[in-house]
């Protein structure tokens, strides 16, 4: 279901974007508001009202109707969020803030108009939570781009907690740059001091936009769209001697450079870029790793090994094929591997009682499908397999921890799965840059005469 919003919005903004939306605010009505509302997922945490989706829905009519009414009249105060913490891989916790469903309608709407604002304003070079656009195509992009280009060097970068400092000063200014609708922007500020509640405290945001808010996602779009990814496109790249590319996913990017002078020249830059703006690169997360065809080449001619970086939940790392030339492997990062792992530990262990074996096994099938679909990519077969058979140790262990007695035997476990057996490993992401482009990249090309060649232009 596409909304219609603002069919004009894109093409006469491309052509000029001194051009500004003055008049945006009216579009949330109540028809618009109720489409929002269908695009909720039912089953949704619930915010500090506790107020379910489904509870809301039973007097949707009036709730919307009530909702449009308070915002017309400026009494509409969005609710503190509700901050729960999800554990990470490495140990820590991460926050994320739950709004009540009368917030989350508004959010939505919000969301779909800025997306139809700024999505003919975005670069290429950005890939999260854009229409039609994926991590898979992320990834897709970094492949071409290490295996088709004279890549000698990576920058892995982690920006430090991104969404707990955003700097609400510079991320209205951002907005500002296309919507000049004072009571659109308004609203948009009411979110971002709504304020957080934990453990019955309330605390102000004087920064910071929370993870799990609908809105958060495009807002961090437009925020590093204006302060990262333009600056790269516009400022840094003109500049460069040598071939360089970004590619982000939300807060998270590597850049590739083929200079390891420029790499470093860019790293130092970024931090300075950054913060102005309010953030700070990872000292213990971000890096300059030497990686790519070249530099396989000389870590096998000096004995040595050739470091790897993690992007989007996969290690890549210096990889070849059957003929010995160079490929960019990839495998499932051991932090998400560890964390998948745990994560199905902690689910069969909680529904081992409340329902009979053969209803929760047709869940553990979907979420087995579901794992496969996003870490199904050319070259991970193995980390898929292995992560199959744990899934299937740790659903032997509870069933047989649904009392003191042990329950089922291996034989007999294995003849369950005979019956009723699990999805089995799938590659649905096939990558097939190595053999469109193989055959046109010369093996050993001498790095200067390519410098000289991006030069030139040719």
């Amino acid at each position: 279901m596409e909304t219609k919003l603002l069919p004009r919005t894109t093409k006469p903004m491309e052509g000029n974007p001194k051009d500004k939306w003055t008049s945006l605010i009216h579009h949330l009505n109540e028809d618009y508001l109720k489409e929002c509302f269908q695009r909720l997922k039912r089953d949704a945490a619930t915010g500090v009202d506790g107020v379910t989706v489904r509870e809301y829905e039973t007097n949707l009519e009036d709730n919307i109707r009530e909702l449009v009414a308070r915002m017309k009249a400026w009494k509409y105060y969005p609710q503190s969020v509700r901050r729960v913490y999800i554990p990470k891989a490495d140990g820590s916790e991460r926050p994320l803030g739950i709004p009540s469903v009368e917030d989350k309608v508004v959010q939505m709407g919000i969301k779909q108009i800025l997306e139809q604002v700024f999505e003919g304003e975005f670069l290429d070079v950005s890939y999260g939570f854009r229409p039609n656009r994926s991590c898979h195509d992320a990834l897709e992009a970094l492949d071409k781009c290490i295996m088709t280009k004279p890549v000698n060097y990576v920058v892995d970068v982690d920006i430090e907690k991104f969404f707990d400092t955003v700097d609400h000063k510079w991320l209205i200014e951002a907005v500002q740059q296309r919507i000049a609708d004072r009571n659109f922007l308004r609203l948009i500020v009411r979110f971002l001091k709504a304020g957080v509640m934990e453990e019955g405290r309330y605390m102000e945001t004087d920064k910071g936009t929370p993870q799990g808010g609908i809105i958060s996602p495009v807002l961090a779009n437009i925020y590093l769209h204006y302060i990262l990814d333009k600056w790269f496109e516009e400022k840094v790249k003109p500049q460069l001697k040598g071939y360089a590319q970004m590619i982000r996913y939300a807060d998270d990017f590597v850049v590739c450079f083929q200079s390891e002078k420029e790499a470093e020249e860019f790293n130092k830059a970024l931090k300075e870029r950054l913060g102005r703006y309010g953030l700070k690169t990872s000292e213990s997360k971000s890096r300059i790793i030497e990686f790519g065809r070249y530099a396989r080449q000389k870590a096998k001619e000096q004995g040595k090994g050739l470091g790897t970086f993690d992007f989007l939940g996969f290690t890549h790392y210096s990889d070849e094929t059957r003929k010995g030339k160079f490929k960019l492997g990839r495998k499932t990062s051991r932090k998400k591997f560890i964390q998948k792992v745990k994560a199905m530990n902690v689910w069969l262990k909680s529904v081992r009682n409340l329902i009979p074996v053969k209803e929760w096994w047709k869940v553990l099938g979907r979420k087995l499908i579901g794992h496969y679909r996003y870490y199904g990519i050319s070259g991970n077969m193995q980390a898929m397999r292995l992560f199959s058979i744990e899934a299937s140790k740790l659903a032997y262990k509870w069933i047989n921890r649904r009392s003191q007695k042990r329950s089922y035997t291996y034989t007999r476990y294995c003849l369950f799965k005979e019956y009723n057996p699990l999805p089995e490993p799938k590659i649905y992401h096939l990558t097939y840059t190595l053999s469109r482009f193989a055959g046109s990249i010369t093996e050993e090309p001498c790095v200067e005469n390519l410098q000289a060649r991006f030069c030139e232009g040719r």
